[in-house]
């Protein structure tokens, strides 16, 4: 599953065009609960900010991650442009910045 889900991330990233699918930044709860499984994918991820999908896309190549886990890195890397180097090499070290601990 996560191999079509980086297929249609790298599809779009590399066709420079954002889907309307997309949501912006800071959705609430609320908007998330509500977003369509079919139009989204399981979860809403599908709806997730293009920045969020591209590293949540590094992250599945770099460890074997839960998928909450790898949520928490990819919008942890999306938010701290900072912490590039380590969200391409290190997402262990980004969930452990994170509170997150077991990687």
């Amino acid at each position: 599953m996560s191999r079509i889900i980086a297929a249609a991330v790298a599809l779009i990233l590399t066709t420079g065009s954002a889907s309307t699918a997309i949501a912006e930044d800071g959705a609430t709860q609320k908007q998330i609960e509500q977003r369509d499984p079919d139009f989204c994918g399981a979860g809403g991820a599908g709806c997730d900010p293009v920045e969020v999908q591209r590293w949540k896309v590094v992250g599945n190549r770099l460890a074997d991650l839960s998928s909450a886990d790898l949520s928490q890195y990819a919008y942890a890397c999306a938010k701290h442009p900072d912490w590039k180097k380590d969200c391409e090499t290190r997402p262990a070290a980004i969930l452990k910045r994170l509170g997150i601990e077991g990687y």
